[in-house]
């Protein structure tokens, strides 16, 4: 019986050790004669690795990309295990948390839980204790200052917040991570601006809140609005833009027709390796009457705080205001829509707000494009969660070390 035993036990190490090995082996051998099939995942940091030349200078290039990460992100088959290890998340344990990039929540919808290193965007809008006032108060006093700089050169300035897809659809996360505060971040954010400013500020989380009882306004694959989402958002932005500007005429629902195309995986399934697996419809918005605006490139000088490169927008109609916008990812499926109102306008996608550093205001942009109107556009995973902690900006951090 013990020497039954002992066989036993031997044959599982010989087996475990070499299920060890071929498991360790595979990717090279995957690297070698590719057998493996491809999966796509969307990654954060895509610096290829530099061709060390005979140039001191080269190799220290070389090396710091390579302790970056560099062999986590390219190691054969990675992909792929990342798919299966999504897929057995997802829909076989349903066991993503806020710790996860990407969460899962009821019928297979998906949020983002991490943006970052430092935004845990379900978190952020689930816990119980509020925005710190200090830092709401570094922030509102920005925007202040940047409404008082433009008045003075006689341009208008509108303030818009776009909220997370969370914000819209709580009943879909997992009832643990629901929100527990009755006034939400963002309400709270809204209304200490509305009360010790006199920014304009659109918040078109109502907007959003009262379509989707018609019409699905996110995509359950992505964590930006779809088409719906982005004109219900319009529809209360141009509100003060007629106002201000009585040539903008309003777009209607009745001028576009709807189609949708089963061909769009979203940026959180990509983000999970399932780009194969979870498809869902692309749903535009067909101007029966043609769009005016046209697109053209930003030929003028860049900065390192752009995102991409700037575009314009025209439509010829010289009775409509010049805009600036300065915006993220979220502008992108309103620019059909809000084009229509300006004669010209310029599009800047900027890197997002941190702890240290506000948003970028590009002044000198803005004196060379001489608009009407300056729309600073932010949407809520990337501005609330930095006031979240205590505020603190660069040249605070360099007046304590003084």
């Amino acid at each position: 019986m013990q020497s039954h035993l002992s066989s036993f036990r031997r044959t599982t190490y010989v087996l475990s050790l070499l299920l060890f090995l071929s498991m360790l082996s595979l990717p090279t051998a995957d690297g070698l004669l590719g057998f493996g099939l491809n999966a796509t995942v969307a990654e954060t940091d895509t610096t290829p690795l530099p061709t060390p030349t005979g140039n001191p200078v080269s190799w220290v290039k070389w090396f710091d990309v390579l302790r970056r990460g560099y062999l986590e992100r390219h190691y054969h088959l990675r992909g792929r295990l990342i798919t299966w290890n999504s897929y057995l998340d997802t829909f076989v344990l349903v066991s993503t948390t806020p710790s996860s990039k990407v969460m899962a929540g009821k019928d297979h919808w998906l949020f983002l839980a991490q943006d970052g290193t430092t935004r845990n965007v379900i978190e952020d809008a689930r816990g119980l204790e509020g925005l710190p006032e200090e830092s709401m108060a570094v922030l509102a006093q920005e925007m202040e200052q940047r409404r008082q700089w433009l008045a003075e050169r006689g341009i208008r300035y509108l303030f818009v917040l776009t909220p997370n897809k969370n914000t819209v659809y709580p009943e879909m996360l997992p009832e643990a991570l629901r929100p527990l505060r009755a006034e939400s971040h963002l309400e709270q954010f809204v209304n200490y601006l509305r009360a010790h400013t006199k920014v304009e500020v659109v918040n078109v989380a109502p907007g959003l809140l009262n379509e989707k009882k018609q019409h699905a306004v996110f995509y359950t694959t992505d964590s930006h609005w779809n088409a719906h989402g982005a004109f219900a958002a319009y529809r209360q932005i141009v509100q003060p833009l007629q106002r201000d500007f009585s040539s903008i005429v309003p777009l209607t629902r009745e001028q576009f027709r709807v189609e949708s195309y089963k061909w769009f995986p979203g940026d959180l399934v990509f983000m999970m390796g399932l780009s194969e697996y979870l498809t869902e419809d692309r749903i535009i918005y067909f101007n029966k009457d043609w769009y005016k605006a046209r697109g053209a490139f930003y030929d003028g000088p860049t900065d390192p705080h752009y995102f991409a490169p700037p575009q314009y927008s025209f439509t010829g109609n010289a009775s409509l205001p010049r805009a600036v916008v300065f915006h993220d990812s979220f502008w992108w499926e309103l620019l059909p829509f809000i084009a229509e109102s300006f004669n010209e306008a310029l599009y800047v996608w900027l890197k997002p707000q941190t702890e240290t550093e506000l948003r970028f205001f590009d002044k000198p942009l803005i004196e060379r494009e001489h608009p009407d109107i300056v729309i600073d556009e932010y949407t809520e995973r990337y501005i609330l969660p930095s006031l979240r902690g205590r505020f603190k900006l660069k040249n605070d951090v360099a007046a304590a070390g003084q």
